[in-house]
């Protein structure tokens, strides 16, 4: 099963993801990032971050070549209640 790691953007940092996940394949792995830009949309807004500034994950495969690139963020609020996250859009 191939391994891929999920590196987060923002404008001022790239967190690298070390440690990587075994999945089946790119589209699992698609999945799986937009799990993870969900949560952290959520996590920015349960925190007081703005959650409008766009971020992205970037998959890459075990020897560093880059897959796929996932750009996310919230979108604006158009009723009372918690911003709602615009779906991921993945770059190929």
């Amino acid at each position: 099963m191939p391994r891929f790691y999920f590196h987060y953007r923002t404008d001022e940092e790239l967190v690298r993801d070390v440690d990587g996940s075994d999945l089946p394949d790119l589209e699992a792995a698609e999945h799986n990032a937009a799990a993870l830009a969900k949560a952290i949309v959520e996590q920015a807004a349960s925190t007081g971050g703005d959650t409008r500034v766009p971020r992205s994950i970037e998959i890459t495969d075990a020897s560093g070549e880059e897959l796929l690139y996932l750009v996310f963020w919230a979108g604006p609020k158009l009723t009372e209640g918690p911003e709602t996250p615009v779906e991921p859009v993945t770059v190929h």
